[in-house]
């Protein structure tokens, strides 16, 4: 971020640089999956149909518009996984694997198990070869621990940059325990609602694609028996990492409670759905004597399906756009009742509510008489939203509450 930073410094604040930024990277993950896709061996129709899907996703899509890391985090560990894949990789890419999934952590640790998936395939890719898959696993581990060493040196020296919030005092001491301690901390929501957090969020995000991603993932069981021991151990590899990314998260939270799942946690199975739907397209599609046409129509198909997904973010509208928009109102409403008002009293009686983040257990004092003048949907009142730290418990209150972001005019 010291990217957008520095052109702030020098063109002044504005939300439209870091989230212009951000977004480069929700586009780059795009084009990684084609090229992860490729690389693995998929040919030019599986590695489209993989992209498509990556850009039909709808978790993909409405999170590119917030100025957060899980995105740039997610690019680090597609390139992990990207570098890892190379043919006949060598001790140096094992290392530079390492050191992206590094990035990854640092950037958001949420995604260290997509890391560990990354690398774990970049280890496994070397079989039969077993000497150099212990070779591969050595250097990953150097690359990996290495750079996040290096990284923590940096601070110890005293650099006055603090680039992973590791700075304890204004001394520049490290506080290494407390960066890594985090890892515990992902404990607002309930751990016992893990596996309902992880589908839930999905189907609500996703919906028809979903069920897309649900079809391929029962199909490539099918095609594994009739494919080629190359393509096979591809589609293996893909669906190898949806199960296991779910397997650590479910069993993280609802067993060994150690972290709770949110929604930004479970879409790191949406790259690999991806790169299993690509597969299981391109074995269907391969053996179709008019297969173009049918091909077009299921593209339609998966566009339709990202529409109908997407079309419910695409409608939001934000506390800061709405308040804007009610200022505007506002000064409109003062002009047109200036001869009534001589004093200026009149905007006194303007009120906002619920124009701000709703926390379950804020005060929900009744508000006395008014006239509504403006409303608009609260993001809340969008259902993947909730599933951001809200235990089942609040999400049902805030359901139960209309918290529409309203402008009010108090009466007399």
């Amino acid at each position: 971020m010291l990217a957008p930073a520095w052109v702030q410094r020098h063109t002044g604040a504005s939300y439209l640089v870091p989230a212009f930024f951000v977004s480069l990277f929700s586009v780059a993950n795009i084009f990684l999956i084609w090229r992860i896709a490729r690389r693995a061996g998929a040919d030019e129709r599986e590695a489209p149909w993989a992209t498509a899907a990556m850009a039909a996703s709808n978790s993909m899509f409405y999170w590119a518009r917030h100025v957060m890391p899980f995105d740039v985090a997610m690019f680090w560990a597609l390139a992990c996984l990207y570098v890892g894949l190379k043919p006949a990789a060598r001790w140096w890419d094992s290392v530079l694997a390492g050191a992206l999934g590094c990035a990854a952590f640092v950037t958001y640790n949420g995604y260290w198990a997509m890391v560990a998936c990354a690398l774990t395939a970049h280890v496994l890719s070397a079989w039969p070869a077993w000497k150099s898959g212990c070779v591969r696993a050595v250097a990953g581990l150097v690359g990996l621990v290495g750079s996040f060493a290096l990284l923590l040196g940096f601070v110890c020296v005293g650099l006055d940059v603090d680039l992973l919030g590791l700075v304890a005092d204004e001394n520049g001491g490290a506080k290494a325990a407390t960066y890594l301690s985090f890892s515990g901390s992902i404990t607002q929501g309930d751990f016992h609602e893990g596996a309902q957090v992880f589908f839930d969020y999905l189907w609500r995000t996703e919906r028809a694609t979903s069920l897309v991603w649900a079809v391929a993932l029962v199909a490539s069981g099918w095609w594994f028996a009739r494919c080629d021991p190359t393509t096979r151990r591809r589609g293996i590899l893909w669906a190898g990492c949806i199960v296991a990314l779910m397997t650590i998260l479910i069993v993280g939270s609802n067993v060994l409670e150690k972290f709770v799942i949110y929604g930004r946690l479970a879409r790191q199975v949406v790259p690999f759905c991806s790169l299993l739907v690509g597969w299981t397209a391109a074995r269907i599609f391969a053996r179709e004597r008019q297969a173009v046409w049918k091909e077009r129509l299921a593209l339609m198909g998966l566009a339709g399906c990202a529409a109908g997904s997407m079309a419910a973010p695409l409608q939001q509208e934000f506390p800061r756009s709405f308040h804007l928009r009610a200022s505007h109102f506002v000064t409109s409403y003062r002009n047109l009742h200036a001869p009534a008002d001589p004093m200026g009293t009149m905007p006194e009686k303007f009120r906002f509510l619920y124009n701000d983040f709703i926390w379950p257990e804020a005060d929900r004092t009744p508000q006395p008489q008014h006239i509504e003048l403006m409303a608009e949907a609260h993001p809340l009142q969008w259902r993947p939203y909730l599933y951001e730290g809200f235990n089942a418990a609040q999400r049902a209150q805030i359901e139960a509450t209309d918290i529409r972001m309203r402008l009010i005019l108090l009466k007399d």
